[in-house]
């Protein structure tokens, strides 16, 4: 087995186009076979040369020319970070920093990995969150790891409406189109809008999908998914009906996932197990 180590990279860069591509063809192979088998190993940049996962982040982050650790810093912390850790009192925090681009390699965070095994174990999953904990960027992963490393899934995404269930839809294909080619390549994967402009990521040769409906049971009754994510259920208003729909095929062996910030009503009932 090729590992992608610098004594890979320097080979590579000696040998002929042809060798090349078979190298690299092997290496495709043993690292997806990895990422299938450990989806942390797949997320966690520090096992690689280089970065397997990336997020998207409109949000602006900034990084300390001091410090030059790539932590990201939001607008309202620049002042607090200068004061703190370099005694630097200014009006303008601007020449201090550096913006990042949005496009950042995943951030593995300790509270990740509980996360991800608790999903792997339990077939019901309520999890509330706050803002900038990338919850909802993670639930995505943990759905797409499963469905671009594994035949036959059929995973279902909602959200309150079309706009948005397709850009989390489009955050898993963001996923698997910003991996290095020699991995992306073993199966590749696409993105449609498709009739409900939900969107749809597709992986013909695994035979695995992600679908994207608005909210409510009638999307999705007529399906038997192996997993369904909603995102911000406490603030879908058909979530409690939509959850019933779906229950005899959890019940059966598929997963629910539901991800909300805090709202008064089923979603917070159901995380302490008081629903009737």
């Amino acid at each position: 087995m090729i590992e992608l180590n610098q004594s890979t990279l320097d080979y590579l860069a000696k040998c002929s186009a042809r060798e090349r591509d078979a190298v690299y063809k092997e290496i495709g192979r043993s690292e997806w076979d990895r990422c299938r088998d450990d989806m942390v190993y797949w997320l966690d940049a520090s096992q690689h040369l280089i970065p397997y996962v990336y997020t998207r982040d409109p949000m602006p982050l900034y990084e300390c020319k001091r410090c030059m650790d790539g932590e990201g810093r939001s607008f309202d912390k620049l002042h607090t970070h200068l004061e703190a850790f370099h005694d630097i009192h200014e009006d303008n925090a601007m020449p201090y920093f550096n913006e990042l681009p949005t496009d950042r390699v995943w951030t593995l965070f300790p509270y990740h990995r509980p996360i991800i095994l608790t999903w792997l174990r339990e077939k019901i999953f309520f999890i509330e969150k706050s803002r900038d904990m990338m919850t909802t960027w993670l639930t995505v992963a943990m759905y797409a790891w499963d469905t671009l490393f594994h035949k036959n899934r059929e995973n279902i995404f909602q959200s309150d409406d079309s706009t948005k269930t397709a850009d989390l839809v489009e955050r898993a294909y963001f996923i698997w189109d910003n991996q290095p080619s020699f991995l992306k390549s073993i199966h590749p994967a696409t993105y449609a809008a498709g009739q409900t402009r939900s969107g749809i990521l597709r992986v013909p040769s695994l035979v695995s999908t992600i679908l994207g409906f608005p909210q409510g049971p009638d999307q999705i009754r007529q399906y038997h998914p192996s997993g369904i994510f909603v995102d911000e259920a406490a603030f879908q208003t058909e979530a409690a009906a939509a959850f019933m729909a779906v229950k005899p095929t959890i019940q059966a062996g598929g997963r629910y996932t539901a991800v909300s910030s805090a709202n008064a009503g089923w979603f917070m009932s159901a995380c302490r197990d008081i629903t009737t």
